[in-house]
């Protein structure tokens, strides 16, 4: 592993951490704010900064406990960190294709998380 490879596998640690704590000051500084976020298979996609954090925000609303998990495998080309996790949460109401309140749901989610020159998150694009 490079020092390069493990500072972006840490930065992108940095914005799964902030995502999950729901620090938003922490996130304004690790995202860029044009970011472009997208869940491949859910139909979910933001873009800007502010427009991520409304989607954050209604996750919460629907998965109160939501979390993205673990690292469990990982590689990095160029700017981009291809990262292998669980995500996970109980639905407080039903959310249609994915669960019904109350149910426990978990994805198993492959990440792409690119990073611009200044080392803010320009794409986080999730399949899973």
């Amino acid at each position: 592993m490079t020092a390069p490879d493990q500072a972006l596998l840490d930065r992108a640690h940095a914005v799964v951490a902030a995502w999950n704590a729901l620090d938003y000051d922490a996130l304004r500084e690790l995202v860029h704010e044009d970011v472009t976020v997208v869940h491949q298979n859910r139909g979910v996609g933001a873009q800007g900064r502010e427009k991520m954090f409304a989607t954050i925000d209604a996750m919460g609303k629907a998965f109160p406990d939501r979390s993205i998990g673990k690292t469990t495998r990982w590689a990095v080309s160029g700017r981009t960190v291809f990262r292998e996790t669980v995500w996970q949460g109980t639905a407080a109401v039903d959310v249609p294709g994915f669960g019904k309140a109350g149910e426990h749901c978990s994805l198993n989610v492959a990440s792409l998380m690119t990073f611009g020159d200044d080392g803010r998150l320009v794409e986080w694009c999730d399949y899973g």
